[in-house]
């Protein structure tokens, strides 16, 4: 039987292979503690949960949604953009997707043809460089330094894969690192695309999980003339990873050809999703101050431990991720094999991330704090 040689360049996902292994190990009656994919913890809202059962009155709630979106929850999007970041948004610069992830596939087939080259970091989150693949384009991928506090270096792009490129996706608050980007960056790798005629979309699910003394930053504030795209999330902010609701926001003209790809693909989100996406835009600002509250506890009695126990690590401002260093005396799966044989943790093997997380891990700071430090302390000291 023949299928799509495209999958010869594709793994499993990895996080389901995390998963596999963990569901064995309880089922044999051992304690383990998933510090391993970014799924939070935290309960649901109230008002969200409000939001989604009181749409199950409303008229014509289980009809097929408008394929860009409820008005409702794009006029809310609009509101967060202008409210937080001062960005002004039209109708048709905003588009509800299924998740961001979604969104983020299906912009390559949007902008790219068959062979074009899709400029991704190195580490990344692994979707950028599948679902290139997926598509019939080349991953091409840039390395991301500590030195450089894991902003891309576009001096590191060759001429010939520039002039082949039609879209380069970036994610800050940068997943797995942590790492976060300011006005000056964005305005720099923003000229780049536009002078080379490339899309520039910017991941930016994490943009809310923040340090607290940190203001939050879109891409769109340097982007006046909204030439680049943006994705966002109700995932990571809400805890609504299961709700599977998302945006993309910014230039008109490659929304209107996402559109036409994601309408040929899905029929968008259920409507009382949606809703429930708009009570979660309308929870207001100190819902948002308590969620990095609770990532800034968790972050700093990570820290401390891990110091503690002789573990390297990138002090980010973004995300509920630490980016850390495996120890020289050992590889990375004699690492992650032993955290999880001798200890019951699962972390992710930076290599997940792409060839250069070979040497570091991730911890997902999506456990409660007393659990955080009572795991983290059984592990002994790395010299």
């Amino acid at each position: 039987m023949k299928i799509n040689n495209r999958l010869c360049n594709i793994k499993e996902y990895h996080f389901k292979e995390i998963d596999d292994i963990k569901n064995k190990m309880i089922a044999q009656g051992k304690e383990i503690i998933d510090f391993g994919i970014g799924d939070p913890d935290i309960s649901v809202h109230k008002d969200i949960i409000k939001g989604l059962v009181d749409s199950l009155q409303y008229n014509d709630f289980n009809k097929y949604p408008p394929y860009d979106g409820i008005n409702e929850l794009k006029k809310a999007i609009i509101k967060y953009y202008r409210e937080i970041f001062q960005v002004y948004l039209d109708m048709d610069e905003v588009l509800v997707l299924i998740g961001s992830k979604e969104g983020i596939s299906n912009i390559i087939p949007a902008v790219c043809d068959i062979g074009d080259y899709v400029i991704v970091p190195n580490p990344r989150y692994p979707v950028y460089e599948m679902c290139s693949y997926l598509w019939g384009c080349k991953p091409y991928k840039v390395p991301l330094k500590e030195k450089n506090n894991y902003l891309i270096d576009l001096s590191n792009i060759p001429d010939e894969i520039r002039k082949k490129s039609k879209l380069m996706i970036i994610n800050y608050p940068n997943n797995p690192t942590g790492a976060i980007a300011n006005n000056k960056f964005y305005n720099e790798v923003l000229n780049y695309c536009i002078q080379n005629d490339i899309v520039l979309c910017n991941d930016s699910a994490y943009n809310e999980i923040i340090r607290e003394n940190k203001e939050p930053v879109s891409l769109l504030q340097t982007d006046l003339r909204k030439k680049s795209i943006e994705f966002g999330t109700f995932s990571k902010t809400f805890n609504m990873t299961g709700f599977r609701i998302g945006y993309a926001v910014g230039n008109r003209k490659v929304l209107k050809a996402l559109l036409k790809v994601k309408s040929n693909l899905d029929s968008s989100q259920f409507k009382a999703i949606q809703y429930a996406a708009v009570s979660a835009l309308n929870i207001g600002r100190d819902y948002i101050k308590h969620i990095r509250k609770i990532y800034d506890d968790r972050r700093n009695i990570a820290e401390e431990i891990l110091k503690q126990k002789g573990i390297r690590f990138y002090k980010g401002d973004g995300t509920f991720y630490i980016w850390c260093k495996v120890p020289s005396s050992y590889t990375t799966d004699e690492l992650c094999r032993e955290f999880l044989s001798s200890y019951g943790i699962i972390v992710t093997p930076g290599y997940a991330f792409g060839d250069l997380g070979h040497g570091y891990f991730r911890i997902a700071l999506t456990k409660d704090r007393d659990v955080i430090y009572k795991t983290l302390n059984r592990l002994r000291v790395y010299n």
